[in-house]
């Protein structure tokens, strides 16, 4: 648990929330998951489900991103592809109300699944992508201590225009060296 922010599981009584917010357009584009359209209640149900069942197998580990004040569902972080042999994992983040961006929920949860990556399931690197128009992720992200390490150009569509996938990446050393400040 964080000062703001404290990661739990996903639960199917926060169904409502996430179909909600999954069916904003604009969150849709940030993620990455635009051109997929709406969601509905059963896609979301099996989400869900999907996330405890490979949560058991140590494929993923996902949370829901809840306000320590008042426990209101906020948004979802997880680690997807977990690679056992090479200690290594993807992130992702969506903090879903734009009421709630900016305002360090983002970083925080960040750095609570980072620890829980490299100090608990003892990982070596985290990577993510990011959108070249998402400045505010970005920005986040090299907050947390993470590098740009490469680009993927004009890799993703939206609206008629293509955008580049930018990479970037943690080792478990320099999270820890980050975090000693």
């Amino acid at each position: 648990m964080g000062e703001s922010v404290r990661l739990r599981s996903v639960e199917l009584s926060d169904l409502d929330e996430i179909v909600m917010y999954w069916n904003d357009a604009e969150l849709r584009k940030l993620v990455g998951s635009y051109a997929l359209g709406p969601v509905s209640r059963e896609d979301e149900e099996e989400w869900v489900r999907g996330t405890w069942k490979r949560r058991k197998e140590k494929r993923d580990f996902v949370f829901a991103i809840e306000t320590v004040s008042d426990g209101k569902l906020i948004g979802t972080i997880g680690l997807h592809f977990c690679d056992w042999t090479n200690r290594s994992a993807v992130l992702g983040i969506a903090i879903y109300d734009s009421k709630n961006w900016g305002k360090g929920y983002g970083q925080e949860s960040i750095n609570l699944l980072l620890e829980y990556a490299f100090r608990t399931l003892n990982l070596n690197r985290v990577e993510l992508q990011t959108f070249d128009f998402n400045l505010r992720a970005q920005k986040c992200f090299k907050k947390v201590g993470f590098k740009e390490i490469g680009r993927k150009r004009k890799a993703y569509y939206m609206d008629g225009t293509y955008h580049d996938i930018i990479l970037m990446d943690i080792l478990k050393e320099e999270w820890l060296s980050h975090n000693a400040r």
